[in-house]
């Protein structure tokens, strides 16, 4: 039986640097999703309660030493919502990121997470996806609420998002799982600034270290290891 944990964040923002020092005293793997183009951008986003947030992103030479020992992802060079781009806009948005991300973090880099708000994905993005990139797999927003393994890695519906009321319920069955297990927790750092976001990331991630038997993975750790069971 494998329980495993997977973990993603948005955007890659300077915020992302603390949550990095938060996984790392945890001992849990992360995947970063940055926008190539917008690397070294300065500005704000609003919080849920309309509260501003600073939204600067990881300047392109600090990304290998930020996100060392993590796995850094694509998503898309301008954040663009893919659901109202033609096919051609949605092959340069992705395609042109995850070779310029290649470049900056020294490998090659295969996985994506889909831009933008609800609905961010449907079947014509994923097929392009599927046809013209080397993408192996791409994450939704949508949450699942479930602890199951994917039917499709190009149309990755996570668990649920970090700040969900639910995770505290998850992470419950995902304790008690006794088959093969996956939980996916999402989310952006920026969020985490809103009250007591800190703190509640830590009390997750310490929950989510003491699970017995459990194994943090970066999403394409788990991408890998579904491909090698069916191969095998």
């Amino acid at each position: 039986m494998r329980k495993i944990i997977t973990l993603s964040f948005d955007d890659g923002i300077t915020q992302d640097k603390r949550l990095v020092g938060l996984l790392r005293k945890y001992r849990l793997k992360g995947t970063f999703n940055l926008n190539s183009a917008l690397l070294g951008t300065a500005g704000t986003v609003p919080l849920a309660d309309g509260t501003p947030v600073r939204h600067d992103k990881i300047a392109p030479s600090e990304v290998r030493q930020v996100y060392a020992g993590f796995e850094i992802a694509s998503h898309t060079r301008t954040h663009p919502l893919l659901t109202q781009c033609l096919p051609v806009r949605i092959i340069e948005e992705t395609v042109g990121d995850y070779l310029k991300l290649s470049e900056l973090a020294g490998y090659p880099v295969r996985g994506f997470a889909y831009p933008g708000g609800y609905p961010n994905c449907d079947r014509l993005v994923a097929e392009v996806l599927r046809r013209c990139t080397s993408l192996a797999y791409a994450r939704t927003i949508v949450s699942t609420y479930s602890i199951a393994f994917p039917a499709d890695f190009l149309a990755w519906n996570p668990s649920l998002h970090i700040l969900d009321a639910r995770v505290d319920e998850l992470i419950d069955q995902f304790c008690a799982a006794r088959e093969d297990s996956l939980l996916y927790i999402w989310g952006h750092s920026y969020e985490l600034d809103g009250r007591g976001g800190w703190e509640r990331a830590e009390e997750i991630f310490s929950r989510l270290a003491s699970v017995e038997g459990a194994e943090s993975m970066t999403n394409m750790e788990v991408y890998e290891l579904v491909q090698g069971d069916k191969n095998a």
